[in-house]
């Protein structure tokens, strides 16, 4: 009876090690399931990052491409309507009108104020090829960013399926326990590793 007692006694030692050695290894699968589902959720707000960024990238960028069409077109109405009063001020200097020549001359130094105004105030405000730079800037860094958070991502599924199929501890608490044998890697189609046409994107404006 006695020995029957230490019998049992071992044997409950060994379940009670054997179960505080399977329970570790399902924390262990715990941890390292977080890990992929925090990087997973990080490679989602990168993409994320990309669909919110790009279309406000071009819409600014579109937006001064306008205003600097329209200044554009500004600035030749205002040089031709110069030239116009300067040529009407030519002939009112040959007719000898001073009332004509004096009002030609101040609509002239009004037009020419204007028209210095937009050319060195306004136009230069208008920096088209800077923002083209930065939107090429972002969109390049939102695909390393992009390319980082997958690798990352990547690297987390390798050692949960390494640690998952590896070792005997976890493959019982895996098995137990209802964790997945194996967790996909993230390979992404070739449309969505593909960085935005910009220019189709303009051009569909």
């Amino acid at each position: 009876m006695k020995v029957f007692g230490i019998i049992l006694v071992v044997l409950l030692l060994i379940v009670l090690a054997i179960g505080g050695w399977v329970w570790s290894n399902r924390g262990g699968l715990i941890e390292r399931t977080q890990a992929v589902d925090e990087k997973w959720s990080q490679v989602q707000n990168v993409y994320q990052r990309r669909f919110d960024l790009v279309p406000n990238l071009v819409a600014s960028v579109d937006n001064f491409m306008s205003r600097q069409q329209e200044t554009l077109v500004e600035v030749i109405s205002m040089r031709q309507r110069v030239l116009d009063l300067k040529g009407a001020a030519e002939g009112a200097l040959k007719q000898a009108n001073p009332m004509l020549l004096d009002s030609l001359s101040t609509q002239l130094s009004k037009q020419l104020g204007s028209y210095i105004n937009v050319v060195v105030e306004q136009y230069p405000d208008i920096k088209g090829e800077a923002l083209y730079a930065d939107l090429l800037n972002q969109l390049e860094g939102t695909e390393n960013r992009i390319a980082q958070e997958r690798r990352v991502f990547n690297e987390v599924v390798r050692d949960y399926n390494t640690y998952r199929q590896k070792g005997i501890g976890a493959m019982i608490a895996g098995a137990i326990f209802g964790f997945p044998y194996e967790k996909q890697f993230f390979a992404a189609s070739a449309e969505a590793q593909s960085a935005p046409n910009v220019k189709d994107l303009f051009q569909n404006k």
